[in-house]
C-alpha cells in the first residue's frame, strides 16, 4: 500500500517510513496542504487529509503536533509550528523564565483520507517537561527543550530521537492497527 504523505518537512518523512516500513511504502507530497485554524490538532489534521484527499483523489496522510505548555495554559499547541518560526526556541524559553511548572505535552494527530471517504485521525501524545536551555542539536522542532517523562535528557540530546518519538509513533501505531484490519 503507498501512502502519501503531504509535508514540506523531511524529517517526519524520514520518521514516518521507519515507523511505517513494511506496512505502508510513504511517498513525500511535497506541498503545503491547506491547514485550518482550529482549537485542537486533531480538527486541523481532519479538515487537511480531507481537503488533500479531495484534491488528489489518492489516499493521503498529514500530521500535525505540537507542544502544549502547562504554565503557558497550553501554547503554543497548535500554533507551535509559526510560533516556532517567530520566536523559536530562545523566545519559547524566555516566556518560561521564573516559571518552575515546567509540565508539557506533545501531542500528533495523524490524519488518514482515502478519496471520498471520511477522514479519520490517530492520536498520541506523551508529557514531560520544558528543560531551562537549549540542550542537544538532534531531531528538529522543539526536541531540544522537551525532556521526554521519565528521561533526564531532551529529545535533541537523543541520537535517535526521530525514532523515540513516542507521541507521533504511539499516533502511528494506531494508523497501522487500522491499515492491518
Amino acid at each position: 500500500m503507498k501512502l502519501l504523505f503531504a509535508t514540506h518537512n523531511p524529517n517526519k518523512v524520514r520518521e514516518f517510513k521507519e515507523i511505517l516500513k513494511g506496512v505502508a511504502e510513504v511517498e513525500q507530497l511535497n506541498e503545503e496542504y491547506p491547514e485550518i485554524q482550529a482549537d485542537t490538532s486533531e480538527e486541523v489534521a481532519a479538515e487537511s487529509v480531507k481537503k488533500s484527499a479531495e484534491k488528489h483523489g489518492k489516499t493521503i496522510i498529514v500530521e500535525d503536533s505540537g507542544l502544549f505548555i502547562d504554565a503557558l495554559k497550553g501554547f503554543p499547541g497548535v500554533y507551535s509550528a509559526p510560533i516556532h518560526r517567530q520566536i523559536g526556541l530562545r523566545g519559547i524559553l524566555k516566556l518560561m523564565e521564573g516559571v518552575s511548572a515546567r509540565g508539557a505535552t506533545y501531542k500528533s494527530a495523524v490524519g488518514y483520507c482515502e478519496p471520498g471517504k471520511k477522514p479519520l485521525v490517530f492520536l498520541g501524545e506523551e508529557k514531560g517537561t520544558i528543560a531551562n536551555a537549549i540542550r542537544g542539536t538532534h531531531g528538529f522542532g522543539h526536541d531540544p527543550i522537551f525532556i521526554p517523562g521519565g528521561s533526564e535528557k531532551t529529545y535533541g540530546e537523543m541520537a535517535d530521537a526521530a525514532f523515540k518519538k513516542q507521541f507521533r509513533r504511539r499516533a502511528l501505531l494506531k494508523l497501522i492497527s487500522h491499515l492491518k484490519k
